[in-house]
């Protein structure tokens, strides 16, 4: 996805974000629970959570909050929109018949939703 067609994207999604609709931009899914929280969701590119560990886990939670800053680089729009917002940042994996949380932070504080084995 080029820069024009991420700006229109983000556009696009906040006016359905406002609504209380997600939408998924590029590799995140955005949504807000209300007006003053929005989440950020990435999914692992893990195909088997077995082979994930914490760290691997962690790594992917950075690239989520680092693809979700160059998108408020890219569109002020966007940037404008989370100002007062608490920000939810989501690592999931996709099962097939639905979605695992596997942690998320908030306030740099970071939950985790499942337990690892290593």
């Amino acid at each position: 996805m080029n820069s024009e067609e991420l700006k229109h994207r983000i556009k696009n999604a906040i006016t359905l974000i406002e609504d209380g609709h997600s939408l998924k931009i590029g590799d995140l899914t955005l949504g807000c629970k209300d007006k003053n929280h929005l989440s950020i969701i990435g999914w692992t590119s893990t195909n088997n959570m077995d082979f994930m560990t914490e760290q691997s886990a962690l790594n992917e939670l950075i690239e989520i909050k680092t693809l979700f800053t160059k998108m408020t680089i890219a569109s002020n729009e966007l940037a404008n929109f989370i100002i007062g917002k608490q920000i939810e940042y989501c690592l999931n994996y996709d099962s097939g018949k639905g979605s695992i949380e596997i942690c998320k932070e908030i306030n740099n504080n970071l939950t985790w939703k499942v337990d690892f084995k290593n």
